[in-house]
């Protein structure tokens, strides 16, 4: 046996003996995927390569199984019966430290709000998620209309949508982006957007070493004279500097934006330095992936089904044609056509193939094992969204009626998106009303679909599930 080998079995061995997981008799151990040196099954294998090893994790190991990330064990849920047993008290769950991903991704979002739990959990949420409420969010909607009717124009006089072509991930990337900044810091200066658009690039180098994981787990690494470290530095320091100006510049203009609001804070003594940065930085960066992966899967379903293509445009052309109330009103419905497309794309396109890891306070009793407090549960987006029994036999075919009529409630744990349970995302609804406006704005101004050689590919180098497909996008109106 090579020395690598022995050193993964003697870490496994050490690592089972550490986390016994048993059966409620203790006659038999948890399924567990084998351990493999630095990273287990962490961030390449369980986000890059999710997807696929879900599959093959699961078809090994059954409803239930554990996997490694880094040193730390996560236990895999399948089952709904499995998630509501252990996410019914989600709000007192604790996040994984770093979110189990090693040193770099502590020194990035370890003290954002989406990574911590309990009592800090709360109060950093009251703070930082005050302006993110479905009545704030429904305030923002003018703004975003105006956002991204610009974003068209610009597409237009400078894109490939001149050519009546679309990237859904490359031309609409930033939207979602600038709709936000503009919630958190008003409208900005060219200089602050070009510090903005240089800090992207800085703090996604950052994001795709960290995803590759090895060395940047461990935090010796921060003694070593590698770029890595000179990139944090400099990121630091300038993103500190920008929300600094920021807040300043709003002052100055007698703007009670969120960014004032939250360093108010700060000098109240309520929330740390740290906390507000790495906040922001989730609310800017980190979820600027997840927003674009949730607007591009959207319009290749609309591209390849134009029956439902047609059919969600008459209903957008009826509901929201004329503008004004009438629009804001179909924009913030839940029971449209336009929500549920929404919604069954999400379904079968989950934007990660595995949940934030976080664990209970309490010994859960799941599927026969005994699972003690503090271990760290994942969810299998793609086995709960798409292979779930409880869609039917058309479960793998783009549906958006199947949501039409649904009670949401009897979906709660057969379904991921935003979370589960009373834990959820924070910018769940100004994320939904960006892509809804979004879809509202390309289907009355265009037609979507696919030139007969196009193959849906999927981008294999991004955590979140992006596609890497470009479409045809043909105006039919008046650009306004």
């Amino acid at each position: 046996m090579s020395g690598h080998g022995t050193c993964n079995n003697s870490c496994m061995n050490y690592l089972i003996w550490k986390w016994p997981i048993l059966s409620v008799d203790e006659r038999t151990r948890m399924p567990t995927c084998p351990y493999l040196w630095p990273n287990g099954q962490g961030d390449v294998a369980k986000f890059l390569e999710g997807e696929e090893n879900g599959t093959k994790w699961g078809r090994q190991h059954g409803r239930i199984y554990r996997i490694w990330s880094g040193m730390a064990p996560e236990i895999v849920l399948t089952d709904p019966v499995d998630i509501k047993a252990v996410f019914a008290d989600s709000d007192k769950h604790s996040k994984a430290t770093n979110n189990n991903s090693g040193w770099l991704m502590g020194e990035l979002l370890g003290k954002c709000v989406g990574l911590i739990g309990g009592a800090e959990w709360q109060r950093v949420r009251g703070i930082t998620a005050a302006r993110f409420s479905h009545k704030d969010a429904a305030s923002y909607i003018p703004r975003i209309i105006e956002i991204t009717e610009k974003h068209f124009q610009d597409l237009h006089r400078s894109g490939r949508l001149s050519e009546k072509r679309l990237h859904p991930v490359q031309d609409l990337k930033f939207l979602p982006f600038w709709v936000v900044a503009d919630i958190l810091y008003g409208k900005l200066t060219s200089e602050m957007v070009k510090e903005l658009e240089d800090l992207i690039r800085l703090r996604e180098a950052l994001w795709d070493r960290m995803i590759q994981g090895g060395a940047t787990r461990f935090s010796w690494t921060k003694y070593l004279p590698v770029k890595v470290n000179r990139n944090l530095h400099e990121f630091k320091r300038r993103w500190a500097t920008f929300n600094q100006t920021a807040r300043d510049a709003c002052l100055l203009a007698c703007e009670k934006t969120p960014v004032v609001e939250m360093y108010d804070a700060i000098e109240q003594g309520r929330l740390s330095t740290d906390e507000l940065l790495q906040t922001l930085d989730e609310m800017i960066f980190a979820n600027l992936d997840v927003t674009v992966g949730g607007i591009s899967w959207n319009l290749l379903f609309l591209a390849d089904n134009l029956e439902v293509q047609a059919q969600l445009r008459e209903e957008v052309l009826s509901k929201a044609g004329s503008g004004g109330t009438q629009t804001v009103q179909y924009l913030l419905s839940s029971s449209t056509f336009l929500a549920a497309s929404i919604l069954e794309s999400a379904r079968l396109r989950p934007l990660a193939p595995f949940s934030v890891a976080q664990s209970a306070p309490t010994t859960r009793c799941i599927a026969g094992f005994v699972v003690p407090p503090g271990t760290n549960f994942i969810v299998d987006t793609y086995r709960l969204n798409v292979k779930n029994a409880v869609w039917g036999d058309d479960r793998e075919i783009y549906k958006p009626t199947r949501f039409l009529g649904q009670n949401r409630s009897d979906l709660r744990y057969h379904y991921w998106r935003f979370g589960f349970g009373p834990r959820q995302c924070i910018g769940k609804y100004v994320a939904d009303l960006i892509i809804r406006i979004l879809l509202v704005h390309l289907l009355k101004h265009y037609r979507l679909s696919f030139d007969e050689s196009t193959v849906w590919v999927k981008h294999p180098t991004t955590w979140i599930t992006h596609p890497d497909t470009v479409i045809r996008c043909e105006k039919i109106g008046k650009e306004t």
